[in-house]
């Protein structure tokens, strides 16, 4: 019996040790889980002051190539596709029949109508002697010709139809897309392929409304980008808007011909350079001060010991800075460095000069 007593006061020991040290251990790692809060850790920083900087003659505007000519290869009559004769890549010319939709069932519908017709014509024909010999009623010769026009109608759009049951690219170009193969069956008006014409490409910049009067259509501008570093491509203003939106932005389209040895394409980032002649003043900050690069402008600045994000519209880029269109103003400190550890009101502190 007290053997038994000492057994189970053993077992009640051990399990007590064992449920101390779990719980000692849950502690530990719950408490490594917390978050700690940095709320109120500064992040140190760096600041520009916003300022009016001089600007040279050549006027750099960031942009993206588009192509000259999108467009969808679409059928346009509805039926099984017998055969399409295109590859993601084939080059294609305006016109070019690259597929053909059956249209056998209209064809018979066709030679039904055209006989139809035929007979129609027959009838009002001799429905126009029986009138005039008061052997038949105006009525009945009103109606035989309404049929007979009507019918005629109907052959003409089942032959527009038939016409319609080629597949034809409506520009020169490259197919970048097909969405359907032969044997499928196609809708009326549905798209089939996409096709591409890079042989021009444009580009697509909003200028300040202090820089867009000294530009005009038809001005030289080079194009350059880092894909072919050292190689300056030409182009030329195609289009300079009339109005411009509501930071006084215009938008300017440069046409580039692309039959150079090297071939550009769509979606290449680039820079536009005009030469607008003249030494002027404008607004800057540098560009390391832009969170994701030019492409989503948006910037931090010091307020305080706050940031502020603050989104920026910009224009061109002269050296190491880039020119502010709208979003910020002279004498507000833009962060320069440090910033990749901010979000909107984070505690900062200025790194001292």
């Amino acid at each position: 019996m007290k053997k038994n007593i000492i057994i189970i006061a053993g077992l009640v020991v051990i399990i007590l040790a064992i449920t101390l040290t779990l719980a000692n251990n849950k502690k530990k790692i719950n408490a490594s889980k917390e978050v700690v809060d940095r709320s109120e850790v500064p992040v140190y920083v760096s600041t520009f002051n916003v300022e009016q900087l001089p600007l040279q003659g050549a006027l750099n505007v960031p942009a993206v190539l588009s192509a000259n000519e999108e467009a969808s290869i679409s059928a346009g009559t509805s039926g099984k596709i017998v055969y399409l004769n295109i590859e993601l890549g084939s080059k294609v010319s305006k016109g070019q029949v690259l597929g053909v939709v059956d249209v056998k069932q209209k064809e018979l519908n066709l030679k039904s109508t055209e006989l139809n017709v035929e007979k129609l014509e027959k009838d009002y024909e001799r429905d126009k002697v029986l009138l005039q010999g008061n052997a038949a009623t105006e009525s009945a010769v009103t109606k035989t010709k309404y049929d007979y026009e009507t019918n005629k109608i109907q052959a003409d759009v089942i032959k527009q139809q038939i016409k319609d049951g080629n597949i034809v690219s409506p520009i020169n170009g490259i197919i970048t897309e097909k969405k359907l193969v032969a044997g499928e069956y196609v809708n009326t008006g549905a798209k089939v392929a996409s096709v591409v014409d890079i042989s021009k490409l444009k580009a697509v910049v909003f200028v300040s409304e202090s820089d867009v009067f000294k530009l005009k259509e038809g001005d030289p501008v080079n194009v350059s980008t880092e894909v072919f570093p050292g190689t300056v491509f030409k182009g030329k203003i195609s289009f300079i808007s009339p109005k411009g939106d509501d930071n006084h932005n215009y938008r300017v389209e440069i046409a580039v011909a692309n039959n150079n040895s090297i071939r550009l394409k769509a979606g290449i980032y680039v820079i536009a350079e005009f030469n607008v002649g003249e030494t002027s003043t404008a607004l800057q900050i540098p560009k390391r001060a832009l969170v994701e690069g030019v492409k989503n402008p948006y910037v931090f600045i010091a307020s305080g010991n706050k940031s502020l994000k603050r989104k920026i519209s910009i224009g061109r880029e002269v050296g190491e800075n880039v020119v502010v269109l709208s979003g910020l103003n002279p004498g507000e400190q833009v962060i320069t460095d440090g910033q990749i550890n901010l979000i909107d009101g984070s505690k900062i502190e200025t790194a001292k000069k």
